[in-house]
Parts: structure tokens; C-alpha cells; sequence
């Protein structure tokens, strides 16, 4: 419910129906990729040719990357499942690149024990530089071998399949070294989201395997058995 009251607060019903047909917008029905989409904030798609990831903070030298440069760090392909705190899930093939390349490239300093990441929707996340160097998490350009479509957060993505889908931030603009995390912008939402968004024992239905028709117990972490 918390995607319809942003898009209310942040346009307007009248501004909505207007812009719908530019704007990367929320849905409850999955996809041709059995995810379902989410938004904060309404935004049109990204810009490849001029969009730019920024990296800068608590660093010895901040860059800014085109999507070219970023293709020509080292690649791979991940399997892995997003699980969304409403209970559902599915799993993908992704492509990107890990986190290791880029601290390689800009050194941050001794200071730096985190990072933020900033969206073109305004959303925006933390992690310790422990966690964004965990071998499971991906900054991913790609799903199912080809580029990353808008509605999947163009032109980059996090993808961490050990967390809640709402830390794996879409729309990346900017990764900002800093001395400490805060959390997520996503406890600001509701009581539903945790800081650190790590998967918890539960219940979980997945949506590429018969629908979301049956419930399987999980027991936290990455989902690893399906």
C-alpha cells in the first residue's frame, strides 16, 4: 500500500494521469520476469548516453563512470533469488560486475567504513563495505543476458540476494564513501523493513515456479533450495 500513497504524495492524482505513460511506475502483477515492480518515487527512464555513475566521499579518487567504462570491468553472470518482504520471489539470471573493481579505481580511506547509494527516484541505501563485498552481490547491468530493462532500474542495479529486494537499489546514480551507515531509507516506510534488510526464517511464494500457489519455508539468508 505504501507505493500508492508516494505516488499520491509526490504528484498528485491529476499529475499522475498525465505523466503515466513517461513515468516508470509501480505494479502488483509480475512480469514477463516474474517480478513484481516497485517504486518510491515516480521518475521517467534514465538517459544512458548522458547518464554518469558518480563515486565520490571519503575517497582518494572520485570518478565518474559512463556504462561503457562499466562493461569494461570485469563480468559475470548470477543466478540468484529476489526476495521481496511482501512474501514473494523469483529468481534471475544477472549480469554486472562485483563491488572489489571500483574501490580498486577510486581507493577510498581509512575513514571509510560505509557506503550510500543515491537513486534517480530519490531512494537510497547503506552498506557497510563488508556487506557491498560480500561475493553475492552484484551491481548488475544486465538480466537474462540482455541489457537491464528501465522498469528493472536502468542502467544499474544492486543486486543482493542475501536482503530484502527493497536494499537492492534501482537507478543508481551515486555510491558515496562515508564513515558510517544509516540504515535504509526504507524504515522511514513502515513497519515492515529493518536496517540491515537481512532475509529472516519465514514463509516465502515464488512467483516463477508455480505462480505464488504455493508457500515454502525459508530459513533466512539467501534462498539457496529453489
Amino acid at each position: 500500500m505504501f507505493r500508492r500513497r508516494f505516488l499520491a504524495a509526490s504528484l498528485g492524482a491529476r499529475a499522475l494521469a498525465q505523466n503515466r505513460g513517461n513515468l516508470l511506475l509501480p505494479s502488483d502483477q509480475p512480469d514477463e520476469f516474474h517480478l513484481r515492480l516497485m517504486w518510491y518515487h515516480p521518475v521517467p527512464p534514465v538517459d544512458r548516453n548522458t547518464w554518469r555513475l558518480r563515486i565520490g566521499g571519503l575517497a582518494a579518487r572520485p570518478q565518474s563512470f559512463t556504462l561503457a567504462q562499466l562493461r569494461a570491468l570485469p563480468q559475470l553472470t548470477q543466478s540468484s533469488r529476489m526476495k521481496c518482504v511482501q512474501c514473494w520471489s523469483a529468481r534471475n539470471n544477472w549480469g554486472g560486475f562485483r563491488f572489489g573493481p571500483l574501490l580498486d579505481l577510486v581507493k577510498p580511506s581509512a575513514k571509510a567504513k560505509a557506503i550510500r547509494i543515491d537513486c534517480a527516484d530519490k531512494w537510497y541505501e547503506y552498506f557497510t563495505l563488508a556487506e557491498a563485498l560480500s561475493p553475492r552481490v552484484l551491481l548488475a547491468l544486465d538480466l537474462e543476458g540482455k541489457p537491464l530493462p528501465d522498469k528493472h532500474g536502468a542502467p544499474l542495479r544492486l543486486i543482493d540476494p542475501a536482503k530484502y529486494g527493497y536494499k537492492s537499489a534501482k537507478l543508481i546514480t551515486a555510491i558515496t564513501f562515508v564513515e558510517e551507515g544509516k540504515g535504509s531509507m526504507a524504515c522511514d516506510i513502515g513497519p515492515y523493513y529493518s536496517p540491515g534488510g537481512d532475509i529472516l526464517p519465514g514463509y516465502d511464494t515464488p512467483q516463477d515456479l508455480d505462480g505464488g500457489k504455493t508457500k515454502r519455508k525459508i530459513a533466512g539468508g539467501e534462498i539457496v533450495d529453489y
